[in-house]
């Protein structure tokens, strides 16, 4: 075969496989969302005179094309196999792999240590503690991502997790710190997921039952739910093996009446029909809420708990149940900390910040 020859076949191939590309993003319908990026997909930009010689047109429509492009999925996988497989990279856009007697760990670097975020943290928490809880027991505990077990493990970077706790107990006023990380292992999160998997959680209620004086009792039944593809998931574009999600039910929480407050509607403690949805946590007390409160009408006990929580406390809630006649859960990403008492009555209450160290690195998202 001549030169010629093989250069006029590689351009051929080449402008098949455009075209065929091209009548694929015709003919195959647009999805509306990503399952495994957890995310709405871009829709055909709308044209118009205005826009169309814009930059914003020729923007919206890249990302478009990108979204549909055929095949994607498939792509990603090709390219996250390469990089880890063929070139033996230790990560493919920040996620790695970790192997472990429990299978393969996906986890996502993050880095590095954002002192001025976490000092927001820190002074949205003194801040309500001045204006809403004088008087009251108030407790604070952190929990670490799963990148405090796994980083340094598999040679990778993390957060400086020394320094976030002295800012901690150097910066917040009044409050008692409870300390998790010795409690903990990287076999209580999911594989695929950042969260911790609730059926391990017995030496974190333990831990707070101690140090908050409360009474608990450890008598669940299990129900399942797999597959669980966490988020790290989609973002590895790997075939890891999935998760089983596992959730603990009682008396106390079948019986439980959990009310939002905004959009007001009664909820139940555990919503297993959201688990097909885009987020298969969202099993727990239904996903991200503004403010919940949980009450327990079987109570041997009059304590209340106030929990300002990001979406960690959505699986530990339930099984604090037992232990409280009423559970108020705050998350302070989505409802600004000025119009609390509109909504909580804070009197003679326990009170516990409960907040992952991704979220005191991004401080700023409380508001």
């Amino acid at each position: 075969m001549t030169a010629k020859l093989r250069q006029l076949l590689t351009v051929s191939v080449f402008c098949a496989l455009l075209g065929l590309l091209g009548i694929l993003h015709v003919v195959l319908p647009d999805e509306a969302v990503s399952v495994s990026e957890r995310r709405k997909l871009a829709s055909v930009p709308e044209i118009s005179a205005e826009k169309l010689f814009s930059s914003e047109f020729s923007d919206d429509l890249e990302t478009y094309l990108l979204d549909h492009f055929p095949l994607r999925d498939r792509f990603r996988t090709l390219k996250a196999s390469v990089r880890f497989g063929v070139f033996r990279q230790s990560d493919n856009n920040g996620i790695y792999l970790l192997e472990t007697d429990g299978g393969t760990q996906v986890c996502k670097q993050e880095y590095p240590t954002k002192d001025a975020q976490v000092q927001l943290a820190i002074r949205k928490m003194n801040e309500i503690s001045s204006k809403y809880l004088a008087g009251m027991n108030v407790w604070y505990a952190v929990v670490p991502d799963k990148n405090y077990y796994a980083a340094e493990q598999a040679g990778q970077p993390g957060l400086d997790y020394d320094r976030i706790y002295a800012m901690l107990r150097e910066g917040l006023q009044g409050m008692t710190e409870i300390d998790l990380r010795d409690v903990l292992t990287l076999g209580d999160y999911y594989r695929t997921d950042t969260h911790w998997r609730q059926e391990r959680l017995e030496p974190v209620v333990a831990r707070l039952s101690e140090s908050m004086g409360f009474s608990y009792r450890w008598a669940y039944e299990t129900r399942t739910l797999a597959p669980f593809y966490g988020v790290y998931y989609g973002q590895s574009a790997l075939p890891v093996e999935p998760d089983t999600l596992n959730y603990l039910t009682n008396a106390a929480t079948e019986h439980a009446v959990v009310t939002a407050a905004e959009p007001p509607e009664t909820l139940a403690v555990y919503t297993p029909e959201r688990f097909a949805g885009m987020d298969g946590y969202d099993v727990f007390l239904a996903g991200a809420q503004a403010i919940l409160t949980v009450e327990n009408p079987d109570a041997g006990t009059d304590r209340e708990l106030i929990l300002f929580r990001d979406s960690f406390g959505s699986s530990l809630a339930p099984l604090l149940v037992d232990s409280y006649s009423k559970i108020t859960l705050i998350d302070l990403r989505y409802v600004s900390s000025a119009i609390l008492s509109e909504y909580v009555d804070f009197e003679d209450q326990d009170v516990l910040f409960l907040y992952s160290t991704l979220v005191l690195n991004s401080g700023g998202l409380l508001k």
